[in-house]
């Protein structure tokens, strides 16, 4: 075991549940707030729990991020002022009619403001296929979409830090969330110095994917607080799904055909793409 896990065998039992919440939540707010504030710790002692426990931690509500593309994505096909869309949508709906007229506003002007992550993740034994899950953040019942879209693994990220943190972090958080509960996600998973394989922008995330390949006798231990349903399909049925219509979350299945098209190329620099769901919202009139 690392030196830097300082915790006692019975001290790792014991903030186990919170660490969970953690990966379930991605926020420490979050859990102190679920747990009516009784947790039993301060704040920076969970923080120094996280750091010993080797979590890389979240850098923004992910639930957010799918509420954005729930709506863009909605706004795209319907063409609609972003005002008028805006106040059809559930209370339910968090994000903010502001938030989302400043997105819109970098997507047109082709800027984005955050970072993110996604893995194309692959067993050893089967590297054409690629792990997908449904993300629970986003099922909408109260408008007939009572399961959220498949998603590749995907977080937010931080600007300036290493690959490697990025690409853990979305392990932790998407792919083997009991392997990081019990500490047995092995740091030999990921590579020293991961490579990008490409950037796409979605919304307003400039997304940074990886290709991982992942050990076979790992594949039944993977599961997520984020993700249901993992499971592996082709590549090449996920490329085949973009449209503003698919169940898929917008983005993804550009990664899939951009990464079929670059895997057996040598570029000189990492190539850049503008997801479905941006290009269909840069053209739209001024008033959305």
């Amino acid at each position: 075991m690392s030196e830097r896990f300082r915790l006692s065998e019975r001290e790792i039992e014991f903030y186990k549940p919170l660490v969970a919440l953690y990966l379930k939540y991605g926020s420490v707010d979050q859990v102190f707030s679920s747990q009516y504030y009784n947790t039993g710790v301060s704040y920076p002692h969970f923080h120094r729990i996280l750091n010993d426990w080797g979590i890389i931690k979240s850098t923004g509500p992910q639930s957010h991020f799918a509420e954005a593309i729930f709506f863009l994505t909605a706004l795209a096909k319907e063409k609609l002022p972003l005002e008028s869309l805006y106040k059809t949508m559930p209370p339910s709906l968090q994000i903010s009619a502001a938030t989302l007229h400043r997105i819109l506003s970098y997507i047109k002007r082709g800027l984005t403001r955050r970072h993110g992550t996604a893995l194309l993740v692959s067993p050893e034994s089967s590297p054409n296929l690629v792990l997908i899950g449904r993300d629970i953040s986003t099922p909408r019942p109260e408008l007939g979409k009572p399961f959220g879209s498949y998603s590749l693994p995907m977080t937010y990220a931080k600007g300036n830090e290493s690959d490697h943190d990025s690409v853990l972090r979305t392990l932790q958080q998407e792919v083997a969330a009991s392997l990081t509960l019990n500490r047995k996600l092995s740091q030999n998973v990921i590579p020293d110095n991961p490579r990008v394989n490409l950037t796409i922008d979605i919304a307003d995330v400039r997304v940074k994917a990886y290709r991982l390949i992942i050990p076979d006798d790992i594949i039944g231990k993977l599961d997520s607080f984020k993700l249901s349903d993992l499971t592996f399909i082709p590549l090449e049925q996920v490329g085949q799904k973009s449209s503003l219509g698919s169940n898929f979350r917008a983005g993804v299945p550009e990664i899939a055909q951009a990464y079929l098209e670059i895997r057996d190329k040598s570029l000189a620099n990492t190539p850049h793409y503008d997801s479905l769901l941006n290009r269909s919202l840069a053209l739209l009139p001024a008033y959305a």
